[in-house]
């Protein structure tokens, strides 16, 4: 780990997130966060950092994951949720695994501007043309893309209704 990287002890998403990927330390789970202005360490796990932001923005993990259910249908696994709202714009991110799993990261949909297949894995380019490789099928990640890409354009259209 770089040791010149900044060290936070939390973390809240916004729309300048890019990716929180877990990391194990001394059995404790912390993260590596993306972000606009490059990679930070905080001593919190992924989870915790969804789980603050949405509670910081006056909801929950837990009514973010409703809110999706009810676009998506109930039967959906891995659903993409909004963690936070910058100026009207839905901060979506989605899960790379299970949420459930401690092991799981967590991509903002806003943030990406490429995606290629690396044969089992794939690399994935931010708007600060960072990028990393994540060990997850190219297939299994485009379809949590699309889906929270419909999930951004169906709260986005739905939200500029009312104003």
């Amino acid at each position: 780990m770089n040791t010149s990287m900044k060290h936070l002890k939390s973390y809240h998403v916004t729309n300048a997130t890019y990716l929180l990927l877990p990391i194990k330390k001394d059995k404790q789970l912390h993260t590596l966060v993306f972000d606009k202005t490059g990679c930070l360490y905080v001593t919190q796990s992924p989870m915790r950092i969804i789980n603050a932001s949405c509670r910081q923005m006056g909801s929950s993990y837990q009514s973010a994951k409703e809110l999706s259910k009810q676009y998506f249908g109930s039967n959906k696994h891995k659903l993409p949720i909004v963690v936070a709202i910058n100026y009207g714009d839905p901060c979506v991110m989605f899960p790379l695994m299970s949420p459930k799993s401690p092991l799981n990261g967590w991509v903002s949909f806003n943030s990406l501007i490429n995606i290629q297949d690396q044969e089992g894995q794939i690399n994935v380019t931010f708007k600060n043309f960072l990028d990393s490789n994540l060990d997850i099928q190219y297939t299994s990640f485009c379809k949590q893309y699309v889906n929270a890409a419909m999930l951004h354009k169906h709260l986005t259209s739905k939200w500029t209704h009312l104003v």
